[in-house]
C-alpha cells in the first residue's frame, strides 16, 4: 500500500509496477476509454509506476479495419510475451474486455502477469439490449453480427471476465451483472468511474444560467448514446422555439451526417465540434446551456462529470453510470430510457426556470469539485493495482 506524505500526495510504493493498458482505441485522448485510461494511469505514473500503453497505432498499418478488430488481442498478447521474453515482464496487464481472452488463456506465457479485465460497459449487457431493441422495432444488430458476435465476440468476453484476477467496471448494474449472471465473485469486482480536469469548473463561475437555448450532445453519435430519441426530441423542440440549437461533440462523425438526420429546414441549427484538448472540450460546454444525455447504455460517461463540474444543468436517463451519479430532482433530471417525450418535458421544464437551472447547475458543479478529480477517480485502480501484486509476491 502507498503512504502519505507530509503535503498530502502518494509517496512512491516500496516497488515500482511495470503496467502494460491495452485498448483498442487511438493513444490520443480524444474519445472516453481514451482519456479515462490515460488521464487515470497518468496518476498511476504519479505514484511511481511504469506504465506502457498499446492502442489501435501498434496494429500493422497493413490491416483493414475489420481485421485488426480481430487480431488485436493476438497482438497484445505478442507484445506481452515478447516483454516476458526480454527479461522485463508486465507485473500488471489492464486490458480492454473483448480483447481479454488472450491474455488470461496465455497468462503463464507472459510472465503470469495479475490481468486486469475492464470494461465499459459490459459487452453481453449490450448485446441483450439490442436484441431487446430489435423485439421493440428499433435499430438493433445487423445480420452479419447477430452470427458474428456469438461465434468470435461473446466467449472471448466471457472468458476474459470470469478468469481475470479482478475486474474493473464502470457502474451498478454492470457490477450486480458480473455478479448474479456471471458468476464472478464480489471480492473479484471494483466499480471504477470518471473524473474531470479543473479547467472545467472554471467556466462554473461565469456560467449564466439566463440563457438557455443551446442545447449539447457530448458523445460519440451512436446508438447506445440514444440518439434514436435525441433525434425526435430536438425536432419537436426545435418545432416548437425557432432560437434554439444543438451542439454535438464528437469525436468522430462529420457534420453532413449528423445533420442528415434531422429534416432540411432545422439542419442549419445543429452544429458539430471537435476538440483535441480539455481547454477545447470546456469551451464546448461553456459556451453550451444544457446538456441532453439520452443513453440506453454505456459506462459511466466522462462527459457527464465534466458536464457536472462545469455547472451544466443536466437532462440524462435513468440507467447505468447515469443513475450512479445524478440524483434526480438534485443534480439533475433523469428520465427513462427511449421516451423521446420525457426528453421534451425535461428540456421545456428547464427552459421555463430559471431557478432550476441554476439550483441543479450549481449543485452538479460542487457534487463534481468534491468527489470526482482524476486523483480520486485513480485512487481505487492504484489500490488495486498495489493490493494484488503484494499478494502475488507474498
Amino acid at each position: 500500500m502507498m503512504s502519505e506524505t507530509k503535503g498530502g500526495r502518494t509517496a512512491a510504493p516500496k516497488s515500482a509496477l511495470r503496467i502494460l493498458v491495452a485498448h483498442n482505441v487511438p493513444c490520443a485522448r480524444t474519445g472516453g476509454m481514451s482519456r479515462l485510461m490515460g488521464f487515470i494511469h497518468d496518476e498511476v505514473v504519479a505514484a511511481g509506476h511504469q506504465v506502457d500503453y498499446f492502442c489501435a497505432e501498434n496494429m500493422p498499418a497493413r490491416l483493414a479495419q475489420r481485421w485488426k478488430r480481430l487480431l488485436f488481442p493476438l497482438y497484445v498478447r505478442r507484445h506481452a510475451r515478447a516483454a516476458a521474453s526480454a527479461g522485463r515482464p508486465y507485473d500488471i496487464i489492464n486490458v480492454h474486455e473483448p480483447s481479454s481472452a488472450a491474455c488470461v488463456i496465455w497468462r503463464s506465457r507472459l510472465g503470469r502477469p495479475i490481468v486486469i479485465v475492464t470494461t465499459h460497459g459490459v459487452e453481453q449487457r449490450g448485446w441483450e439490449l439490442g436484441l431487446e431493441e430489435s423485439r421493440l422495432g428499433r435499430a438493433g444488430p445487423e445480420g452479419r453480427a447477430r452470427l458474428t458476435w456469438p461465434l468470435i465476440g461473446q466467449w472471448q468476453c466471457a472468458l476474459g471476465l470470469r478468469r481475470a484476477t479482478h475486474v474493473f467496471c464502470l457502474n451498478s448494474e454492470d457490477r450486480h451483472y458480473l455478479n448474479q449472471r456471471m458468476h464472478v465473485p464480489a471480492e473479484r469486482i471494483t466499480r471504477i468511474y470518471p473524473g474531470a480536469h479543473s479547467v472545467f469548473g472554471e467556466s462554473a463561475r461565469s456560467r449564466d444560467y439566463s440563457r438557455h437555448n443551446r442545447l449539447l450532445f457530448a458523445g460519440t453519435w451512436r446508438k447506445n448514446k440514444g440518439i434514436e430519441d435525441m433525434i425526435p426530441a430536438f425536432i419537436e423542440l426545435a418545432r416548437r422555439h425557432v432560437d434554439l440549437t444543438l451542439t454535438v461533440l464528437d469525436w468522430g462523425a462529420s457534420t453532413d451526417s449528423i445533420r442528415s438526420n434531422f429534416p432540411a429546414e432545422i439542419r442549419s441549427r445543429i452544429h458539430t465540434a471537435t476538440t483535441t484538448d480539455e481547454g477545447g472540450t470546456a469551451k464546448v460546454y461553456a459556451d453550451s446551456d444544457i446538456l441532453v444525455m439520452p443513453s440506453l447504455f454505456e459506462g459511466t460517461p466522462l462527459t457527464l462529470i465534466e458536464a457536472m463540474l462545469s455547472g451544466m444543468p443536466i437532462v440524462t436517463t435513468a440507467t447505468c453510470g447515469m443513475k450512479d451519479v445524478i440524483r434526480d430532482e438534485e443534480l439533475g433530471l433523469l428520465v427513462p430510457i427511449r421516451s423521446p417525450d420525457a426528453i421534451v418535458a425535461a428540456v421545456e421544464r428547464l427552459r421555463a426556470d430559471q431557478n432550476l437551472r441554476e439550483q441543479l447547475g450549481l449543485a452538479a458543479h460542487e457534487e463534481a469539485a468534491q468527489k470526482y478529480s482524476w486523483r480520486q477517480a485513480a485512487a481505487p485502480v492504484i489500490e488495486v493495482y498495489e493490493r494484488l501484486a503484494a499478494t502475488q509476491r507474498s
